[in-house]
């Protein structure tokens, strides 16, 4: 039943899994302060929301199923304290219209265009969050594998990038805050991972990784056997993953709005996994176990 409803891309299909993050969302509202920040948290995701739709719509990176919009929210309702308004949040954002120009370059269509746009977002995100700037490796990635390098495909991105990064510059010189700026450079990481050692995350996180790992394992080889465009984007897809995982252990301050930065190519990857399932039953069983083990998330 599950399987068969999300395993097509309807509009109902949206509205049925958003009232799934309201139901994550009223019950973490409930749990603080009802206040002004409450309808600024959901507005924000309902831009999240949209704008991860249309990067998998648009770009093909999974069947035509609403499996990693599903998903996606379900990634949020095992750590849903994401769900608040943090700097985190904020680069989350920005990298996911990053995003969109990472994966769209799969098109010939305004390549420089694509390429100063996504250095642009990456530039706002480093202003946010510095670690996000090694990102960059993710839009060169692409290049390399839906298009070629060249002086202007290289270069682009820096220019796009040192856009906004020199205006904040600007702005630091102007009101005598350059320490504000320099701070941008400063980086370094405590490797302090106590705060996911709890119940609370350690179980979910298991659980995932594990159900990642063997879809890893099972998809990648038959995605690599083959010369297609869907190799190239799952190969994207991998990096993506990586250097994730990569910024969120270097990232101070654990808050688990971190994750986020995550749960777009863990989304993909698990909906691809779902995708091999060929018994209704198996997958049934796969998502009514992924949705009750969101839900105990809220009983520990």
């Amino acid at each position: 039943m599950l399987a068969n409803f999300f395993g097509k891309s309807k509009p109902i299909n949206f509205l049925v899994i958003f009232g799934l993050f309201l139901c994550y969302f009223v019950v973490i509202a409930f749990s603080k302060e009802l206040t002004i920040e409450t309808f600024k948290e959901l507005a924000w995701f309902l831009i999240i929301f949209s704008v991860f739709n249309f990067i998998i719509a648009k770009n093909q990176l999974t069947f035509d199923n609403s499996y990693a919009y599903l998903f996606y929210v379900i990634l949020i309702g095992f750590f849903a304290e994401v769900i608040q308004l943090n700097y985190l949040l904020y680069a989350n954002v920005t990298v996911l219209l990053f995003l969109r120009k990472v994966y769209s370059l799969q098109s010939s269509k305004n390549i420089l265009h694509k390429l100063f746009d996504g250095g642009l977002w990456l530039g706002v995100s480093f202003l946010i969050e510095p670690y996000t700037i090694l990102f960059i490796l993710l839009l060169y990635i692409s290049t390399f594998l839906h298009q070629r390098f060249t002086y202007q495909t290289l270069f682009t991105p820096v220019l796009g990038f040192f856009a906004p990064v020199f205006l904040y510059f600007t702005y630091c010189l102007w009101y005598d805050k350059t320490e504000d700026f320099t701070n941008l450079f400063l980086w370094y990481s405590e490797y302090d991972f106590q705060f996911y050692f709890s119940n609370k995350y350690l179980i979910p996180m298991l659980f995932i990784g594990f159900c990642t790992f063997f879809t890893l394992v099972l998809k990648t080889p038959k995605t690599l056997a083959v010369k297609n465009l869907f190799r190239r984007n799952w190969i994207i897809v991998l990096f993506h993953l990586l250097l994730a995982g990569i910024i969120i252990i270097l990232i101070n301050e654990r808050n688990v709005s971190e994750l986020l930065f995550a749960f777009f190519p863990t989304a993909i990857i698990l909906a691809n996994g779902l995708e091999l399932v060929k018994k209704k039953l198996l997958a049934e069983i796969i998502l009514v176990a992924f949705l009750l083990l969101s839900f105990m998330h809220f009983f520990f």
